[in-house]
């Protein structure tokens, strides 16, 4: 950490209530490094321009789940009005998870090349149309083709706003403000039912779509007002724009830098000595990265492929187990509401423990309570044992969540993010064909049987093979 005080060389004193301001002059006159930037950023106080990044930057998180989480609650609604059973629910939910793998995938690749800020506008603009305008048709696979170029932009998206926010967050309160960015994913989750349940049975499921439209306008004209990462800015040669941004950012931290006060290494070396490296997206499967480039997708697909599936048929699962679609939908809103804890202490977590156990013990509760939930019967097994699986899956969302950006270089981490959220969504269309066919021929008690194994052996993959990340800067992390 820079510290003023180990500056031999020092100012004439200044005029009290005086803030000193960056000299970019000086600044300039040394090459701008990646661990400068890390330097600069982490010196930071937690302050009103980091939770305003966080607000502007995660509500895209909001809309992203309370728009998959409500597909759910509208395909358990046109099921009867349409006529399709619980298997076709699980092949429309397939379709639209393919356009989020390939959103994910791809958007990672296009954040890295055209800027983490530029991707996060379009993606949400593009979201928006596609998602409202599932509202106008009348036939399920018109529905389904919207589907997909919906959460197309909904996994790009959700790949971006990670990496582009871990890039801002001061090392020693990542994992913290990674829960809170989590949380608004929670917020989402648990809204959902209750958007449902007061919109559907009273305006129609149509309106359920239409009016999410609004909403996401006025957070795309809220983001105009965010930085681009100066890391990104730096990692493609835009020196003066990464020291203008770094600067900005600072400026509104409440603490400009003065090279004057405060040291800085302008060797253009990292803090070991060692030359700066370009990476490209085929360094993920180099043997510096490919272990835990496939820990990572390993992880990614045992988490969101049991993570969606539970989420998108809790409401038609409670419906096999003959409670109406309103009941259905309120005891959907108890099991729901568990992931608010479950995102928000898990950033605390994650801090506490680190991410690597915090993952693996996530991965074993939600194995443990999703059996539970399978066995049970009553309401109020339903609902404890549901509430405990949504929660242990909202703790290890967050894990993977704040881990995966923190194990890539700048050059390549929102594509190694997109690639593994890809993978993610690879496990959700595998896991969403099994629960929608084995639901109906065995139960649902098979279909979390066949996720635990899924789940276990994630867990043991990480805890072999996932380094520890607790208190250390990007760069350090990725070297």
């Amino acid at each position: 950490m820079i510290n003023a005080s180990n500056s031999s060389a020092r100012p004439m004193p200044m005029p009290t209530g005086t803030l000193p301001q960056a000299d970019t002059t000086t600044a300039g006159a040394t090459a701008l490094t990646q661990p400068q930037i890390a330097a600069r950023l982490d010196r930071l106080p937690v302050s009103r321009f980091h939770i305003t990044v966080l607000v502007v930057a995660a509500l895209s998180l909001f809309f992203d789940t309370l728009d998959t989480v409500i597909t759910g609650f509208v395909l358990a609604t046109l099921g009867p009005l349409w006529g399709f059973s619980a298997a076709t629910i699980g092949v429309v939910s397939a379709i639209g998870l393919a356009g989020y793998l390939v959103g994910s995938a791809l958007a990672g690749f296009a954040a890295d090349r055209y800027g983490r800020k530029r991707m996060i506008m379009l993606t949400l603009v593009l979201y928006s149309l596609f998602s409202a305008s599932r509202g106008l048709v009348n036939d399920i696979w018109s529905f389904a083709a919207l589907n997909f170029l919906t959460w197309m932009f909904v996994g790009a998206e959700s790949s971006i706003v990670p990496p582009y926010l871990a890039e801002l967050w001061p090392t020693r309160v990542r994992g913290k403000l990674g829960g809170w960015m989590m949380g608004f994913f929670a917020l989402g989750i648990a809204f959902s039912p209750v958007w449902a349940l007061n919109i559907i049975p009273g305006l129609g499921w149509r309106a359920a779509l239409f009016l999410t439209l609004p909403f996401a306008i006025v957070v795309g004209l809220m983001r105009s007002g965010l930085p681009e990462s100066p890391r990104w800015l730096l990692g493609k040669g835009r020196t003066a724009e990464a020291e203008a941004a770094l600067a900005s950012i600072e400026q509104r931290a409440g603490r400009p830098f003065d090279p004057r006060l405060e040291g800085v290494d302008g060797s253009g070396h990292d803090a070991q000595g060692e030359p700066a490296t370009k990476y490209t997206a085929r360094d993920l499967l180099n043997p510096r990265y490919r272990k835990v480039t496939l820990m990572m997708w390993t992880a990614w697909f045992a988490e969101y492929g049991v993570l969606y599936t539970f989420m998108t048929f809790v409401p038609t699962l409670l419906a096999m187990e003959g409670y109406t679609i309103v009941k259905s939908f309120q005891f959907s809103i108890a099991i729901y509401a568990s992931v608010i804890p479950g995102y928000v202490l898990g950033g605390y977590v994650v801090d506490w423990l680190d991410r690597k156990p915090t993952a693996v013990i996530a991965f074993i509760g939600t194995a443990v309570f999703g059996t539970l939930f399978g066995l049970s019967t009553s309401s109020t097994a339903l609902m404890a044992f549901g509430g405990l699986t949504a929660f242990f899956l909202a703790l290890g969302s967050t894990a993977i969540y704040s881990y995966t950006p923190e194990l890539y270089p700048t050059e390549i981490r929102a594509t190694g993010m997109g690639l593994a959220s890809a993978w993610g969504r690879a496990g959700a269309i595998i896991l969403l064909l099994v629960f929608g066919v084995f639901a109906v021929l065995k139960g649902k008690l098979f279909v979390f049987l066949v996720s635990d194994v899924v789940l276990l052996v994630a867990a043991v993959v990480i805890a072999r093979v996932g380094p520890s990340t607790k208190g250390r800067s990007l760069e350090d992390v990725s070297r």
